[in-house]
């Protein structure tokens, strides 16, 4: 997760996937979104590929450069 420069003890939390565990990405498509109190953040895809692995959970707080999940390069 990359750090959003928000306030150190702002509780991040996972509000939502927004694409489904083995679907194609492109770079750049909304992947998850997050909510810090009234902010939501919506992720992009770091890379193309398809989403194999999400590490964490809808409700689950997160922190900076944290796992989120992982995206499987195709070709």
């Amino acid at each position: 997760m990359p750090d959003l420069d928000l306030l150190p003890l702002q509780a991040i939390t996972v509000s939502g996937w927004l694409v489904p565990l083995g679907c194609h990405v492109c770079e750049g498509d909304r992947l998850l979104e997050l909510s810090a109190g009234e902010v939501l953040v919506d992720l992009p895809a770091p890379t193309a590929g398809k989403l194999i692995q999400k590490s964490v959970a809808e409700g689950e707080v997160v922190r900076a450069n944290q796992l989120l999940g992982f995206i499987q390069a195709e070709g």
